[in-house]
């Protein structure tokens, strides 16, 4: 009964403990979130006031720079660069996030500048340190600050992987005032390279800081952080702030200011984006659509984007023999191959270049017009990256994607967060099949072709081999007298980092892989290559075999098991040659362990029970009944 007599439901008072129960829970969400939004607000620093500066003369900026800015033709400053030039001028720590082709590079690059204008110039060192995933983007900043630094007399050196380390290792000494460098190579020098150091830096950039750690930089990021000095300023640039970012962020910057002119997610609004379907029976008519595509309608200035270094350059060989001008970027290039790739790209040489994700993040290529994606790539962020590649600074261009039905989802997101409508393209069957047949045609020339740089880069190997034995016998003394290059990680950090991968999901898929790989190889090989590989195999076998842990036997080396069938069958020899010396029958009734001994052990424990099996065996024959005895 209620307080006045009327009834209560016997269900009242859980639902009133469910609703508080269900309170008391948002109330805790609520404040976990209010905490975490104040510890978000103590860690980053409030922007000034922002004054939407509309030209470079208004931003206290020196005659030299803007001189250079000037021939440059650059004439209004962009979002990113209004937002980021006077708080880095202030010497505060910055975590930027902007769209691709919006100008970053001379966003952090002009405050950089006018700051070294005013260095002391009694000693030469290295005050600023730019950090980029990629040797192609360290490249065209360093080609952007050598334009702007023209009319001053500031020192700038590239330090990237693929390059003359020599030549790296003298310019460093030197002390010059801004280092460019991919992050392997850094920590390369500053473990090898002597009288070169971090101590002496004032500024730290870290450009497309997503990229780097999704590039396995983490290590490398984690150990030049650790001798950078700690009083230094640090401009970070990333397209997206995932966890992993976030985390660098806390480690490398103090209370940063965080300027976010968008998220990312968009598309330039000038771009057009079309799609072509691809029908689940049909997988095999993407290289057909994309040679159609090139021959017929997109022959200058594009750029296609395809998921493997080898499809890459065997479109590259289809696109040469039917007539078009191609060139390819991928890692299996040199580094002077890329970079020669890129320029002819760049000068109008070359129409199309095929390329891999490699060029999908931060290259500046005026003149895009056109982008081909063979596949969508995994993530909306990667294809956002590669469509960025055109309709830059303000300029118009298209982006074609070929979407299977596995790549619908991400196409669904694409359209969502599209500005503009996009268009289906619809390329027409017989188009499809007079050029399927024209690639048919020419797949004999694709595998002689194929073969020839197969047997070139086999010279090249024994080249390079036998020119390293010839300087090892002329210049032994000189090589063995050198100290050794050192690297931050020992073989047993490295060893532990590789097995920790072995044994991680995807562990087994690649075993499952390289089992493939090894028995296609062992099919096209001849005998002798197939015995030496036998042979290198069973040596590995055995050297694995020597490191395992010997097992616990029942019985000693010299004594063997009369259970098994070797003991068995030596059990007469074994006799004859240790003088008929046998196991004692106490371990000999531990170590059996079949039915049969059992049924007899269990017997001769209970001499009551025995008589009866011996007079009636049939009797426990059912296995239910013997188990409940």
């Amino acid at each position: 009964m209620g307080k006045y007599g009327t009834p209560v439901s016997p269900c009242s008072e859980t639902t009133s403990c469910l609703f508080k129960t269900s309170t008391s829970n948002q109330q805790t969400i609520a404040n976990r979130t209010n905490l975490i939004t104040e510890k978000k607000r103590k860690f980053f620093e409030e922007p000034p006031p922002q004054v939407m500066h509309q030209t470079f003369t208004t931003m206290n900026l020196s005659r030299p720079l803007l001189k250079a800015i000037n021939d440059l033709g650059f004439s209004h400053p962009t979002p990113i660069q209004t937002s980021t030039i006077p708080v880095a001028l202030m010497g505060k720590d910055i975590c930027a996030c902007a769209a691709t082709g919006t100008g970053k590079t001379a966003a952090y690059m002009l405050p950089i500048l006018e700051r070294l204008i005013y260095r002391p110039q009694q000693a030469s060192v290295t005050r600023v340190l730019i950090l980029t995933p990629t040797r192609e983007l360290a490249i065209q900043i360093h080609s952007v600050t050598k334009a702007l630094s023209k009319h001053t007399n500031i020192q700038v050196c590239l330090a990237t992987g693929g390059l003359d380390g020599k030549s790296q290792e003298a310019a460093l000494r030197k002390g010059p005032d801004i280092v460019i460098a991919t992050p392997g190579r850094l920590v390369d020098h500053l473990h090898n390279t002597p009288s070169f150091n971090l101590q002496t830096v004032e500024i730290i950039v870290l450009d497309e800081a997503d990229r780097m750690l999704d590039e396995n930089f983490k290590d490398q990021m984690e150990e030049i952080m650790k001798l950078s000095p700690r009083g230094r300023q640090t401009m970070l640039f990333s397209a997206t702030m995932t966890d992993e970012v976030e985390e660098l962020v806390s480690l490398s910057l103090n209370q940063p200011v965080r300027l976010f002119v968008d998220n990312n997610t968009d598309v330039a609004h000038n771009l057009r984006q079309e799609f072509v379907r691809i029908r689940s029976n049909r997988e095999e008519d993407r290289l057909a659509i994309i040679t159609a595509l090139c021959s017929r309608t997109f022959n200058e200035h594009c750029l296609i984007f395809l998921q493997t270094k080898t499809s890459a350059h065997r479109l590259r060989i289809i696109l040469g023999l039917l007539g078009l001008n191609v060139e390819e970027l991928h890692g299996n290039l040199t580094q002077l191959q890329r970079l020669e790739a890129l320029r002819k790209f760049k000068a109008g040489e070359v129409d199309i270049l095929v390329a891999t994700d490699l060029a999908s993040r931060g290259l500046d290529i005026l003149g895009v017009k056109t982008v081909i994606n063979a596949n969508l790539p995994p993530t909306l962020k990667q294809y956002i990256h590669r469509v960025g590649r055109t309709a830059r600074a303000g300029r118009s261009g298209r982006s074609v994607s070929l979407v299977g039905e596995k790549e619908r989802k991400l196409l669904k997101e694409i359209v969502k967060l599209a500005k503009t409508p996009v268009k289906s393209r619809i390329v027409p069957t017989e188009v499809i099949e007079k050029y399927k047949s024209k690639i048919q045609g020419l797949e004999k020339d694709l595998k002689e072709i194929l073969k020839q740089e197969s047997e070139e880069k086999e010279l090249r190997i024994s080249e390079m081999e036998m020119n390293k034995a010839r300087n090892l016998i002329e210049h032994e003394e000189e090589i063995f007298s050198r100290p050794p290059r050192v690297w931050f990680q020992s073989k047993a950090d490295l060893k532990r980092k590789s097995d920790k991968a072995a044994n991680g999901p995807a562990s087994k898929k690649s075993k499952n892989e390289n089992k493939k790989g090894r028995i296609a190889v062992s099919a096209n090989e001849n005998e002798e290559d197939k015995k030496k590989r036998k042979e290198m195999e069973f040596i590995a076998r055995e050297v694995k075999r020597s490191k395992k842990k010997k097992r616990l036997h029942a019985f000693p080396p010299d004594k063997p098991d009369f259970n098994s069938k070797a003991g068995k069958s030596s059990k007469t020899k074994s006799a004859a040659a240790a003088g008929g010396s046998r196991l004692k029958a106490f371990d000999k009734e531990l170590t059996d362990t079949s039915k049969k001994a059992l049924k007899t052990f269990r017997q001769s424990s209970r001499p009551d029970d025995s008589k009866k099996f011996k007079k009636s065996p049939g009797r426990f024959k059912s296995k239910k009944r013997y188990k409940r005895r």
